[in-house]
């Protein structure tokens, strides 16, 4: 059992794949009420699924015979494929795809107990009741038939992960921008409380040892430099006003796909952006 050719695995994950995203998706809509594509691509495919199925049972393959190992091994290799695959994401595109934060017993928000616990029944069902019936169909289907879907598929996979690709990274590029504008939002904000509190200590003095001169070309020089400080945060409140459109057009389809998705950079008002979002939605 599982002795199979490379067209045959790669079979086996594209099946996964399509299946996962079926189950997911069907789930999510109907818990949602609303029709959902789910996962990081367009098209009815998760290859999380697909990966983890292949892995599962490439890991099981010495242990089929007993099936607390079967459990074990699944458990263990599906919960390490889901660490890596969300730390990954994460750090290559700034973003969460899925959230395990408020559970009990997680890690990072990447894995947690129950979902650990989870995949090991998977494992067992897959192991025991659902590979041999995909086995069978796999194997009934001309040999040109599948090498034709494949190839087909393979092609349209790749074409829907270059675009995803480079719509994430342009989303990634965004976040960048964006931290870097909030850090400067908070510099010009600092300056200006420091200006302000120099100047009230300033006055002080002044009034103390009656320098009115003094205090009135401190005035107009603060006045001054608050002017500027005002205009500057002006400027940069408006390019983050439009970070934020062209953040919320990116993430539209990310959002729509992944419920627990969230930006995993520092900004500001993120619940606010994130209803904004769900209202860009909605139109």
């Amino acid at each position: 059992m599982y002795s199979y050719h490379f067209r045959e695995w790669l079979s086996f994950f594209y099946f996964y794949c399509i299946f996962g995203w079926c189950f997911e998706s069907t789930y999510v809509s109907v818990k949602d009420r609303h029709l959902t594509n789910r996962g990081f691509l367009r098209g009815p495919w998760l290859p999380l699924y697909g990966s983890g199925a292949i892995l599962v049972l490439w890991l099981t393959l010495p242990f089929q015979e007993t099936p607390a190992l079967v459990y074990v091994v699944g458990a263990i290799g599906a919960t390490v494929l889901e660490y890596v695959t969300g730390e990954a994401m994460v750090r290559l595109f700034k973003v969460r795809y899925w959230d395990y934060s408020s559970q009990k017993f997680q890690y990072r928000g990447h894995i947690c107990l129950s979902s650990t616990i989870a995949w090991g029944f998977l494992s067992l069902l897959m192991v025991y009741a659902v590979h041999k019936p995909v086995e069978q169909f796999i194997f009934w289907m001309h040999e040109e038939v599948v090498s034709v879907l494949t190839f087909g598929i393979t092609v349209c996979i790749v074409y829907d992960f270059s675009n995803a690709f480079r719509k994430a990274m342009d989303l990634r590029e965004l976040l960048i921008q964006a931290e870097l504008l909030c850090g400067e939002l908070e510099k010009r904000a600092a300056e200006k409380r420091r200006l302000l509190e120099a100047t009230v200590t300033f006055a002080k003095a002044a009034v103390e040892e009656r320098l009115e001169e003094q205090k009135e070309r401190a005035e107009q020089s603060k006045e001054q430099i608050l002017q500027k400080l005002e205009e500057e945060i002006s400027q940069l409140q408006e390019r983050q006003e439009q970070l934020r459109e062209k953040m919320i057009r990116k993430a539209d389809r990310l959002l729509a796909g992944n419920p627990g998705f969230r930006f995993m950079a520092d900004l500001p008002d993120a619940a606010e952006l994130r209803e904004r979002m769900n209202r860009f939605r909605r139109r």
